[in-house]
């Protein structure tokens, strides 16, 4: 199924942020550390990939950055653009697909967890062409995805997630269950909403597959579309190595056309056409 229809990002888009607490100042913070070591400042021009309900590009923004956010869910951009409304910085929202060539050009692309919503190899090349599409070189991309082998530990560990909360509309339960499917690189997640309000419980329940990543398979997409600099973190913090969570987070660097750059990862130093 398409993940992207979750009810947790349409139907119930509005508690999103109730239900998944981040801390996003912090990791903004070291968003705009490594943005300014490989030369984006405050003043450029930011696009938000997948940017849910708004908290990372309004917290960049505050920041100083010029910053754009998409999703495809547009529940999820309605609670963007309501909860931003006002605010004096510079940020804003649209309904796009990540895959989709992208309009205009910006000097960095975040994108947040999006790309394990990505099952089949045809629409991962799409969205790697997307993102790339979408920087103005020299320019930068930051994203994160969840690496297979930990997530696949830590999902035999730990299958169940549940995380109840109060809200204005009544006490939310929120229940995922994850299962391994070890062939395909997967976890099948089921979830259940379920919201008591005035005697009243709805429940709403939905089952989808997530493709998670190795880094070789990264690392082939991003030289595939010309990406250098490449460096991996396990979470938004320098100080975290790969291996550390279930996260690899990359930066890589997009030079101008015609350039011969280096690929820096965390293994070691290798430059293109060798």
């Amino acid at each position: 199924m398409d993940s992207r229809r979750r009810p947790f990002y349409s139907e119930y888009a509005w508690s999103y942020d109730l239900l998944i607490d981040r801390p996003v100042r912090k990791e903004c913070a070291a968003i705009a550390a490594w943005l300014v070591e490989r030369g984006v400042h405050p003043g450029a021009r930011l696009l938000d990939a997948g940017c849910g309900t708004g908290r990372y590009a309004a917290e960049l923004a505050r920041r100083g950055y010029i910053v754009h956010g998409i999703d495809q869910s547009s529940e999820m951009i309605d609670v963007a653009v309501q909860f931003r409304r006002g605010q004096s910085f510079s940020v804003s929202f649209a309904v796009c697909d990540l895959a989709d060539a992208a309009p205009e050009q910006y000097k960095a692309v975040l994108c947040r967890g999006v790309l394990n919503d990505f099952i089949d190899d045809e629409h991962r090349t799409a969205a790697f062409g997307g993102l790339a599409r979408a920087i103005d070189r020299p320019g930068v991309l930051i994203a994160d995805v969840r690496e297979w082998t930990a997530s696949a530990d830590r999902k035999a560990r730990e299958p169940l997630f549940r995380k109840r909360v109060a809200t204005e509309r009544g006490a939310l339960t929120f229940t995922s269950t994850t299962t391994l499917d070890a062939a395909n690189k997967r976890l099948l997640v089921d979830e259940t909403h379920t919201l008591i309000a005035n005697g009243h419980e709805q429940t709403t329940s939905f089952h989808f597959a997530m493709r998670c990543w190795t880094r070789e398979e990264l690392d082939s997409h991003l030289a595939s579309w010309g990406f250098t600099g490449v460096t991996y973190f396990g979470a938004y913090n320098a100080s975290v190595p790969v291996g550390n969570t279930d996260r690899l987070v990359v930066v890589a660097e997009l030079a101008d056309a015609g350039s011969n750059g280096f690929r820096q990862s965390s293994g070691g130093l290798h430059q293109h056409g060798l």
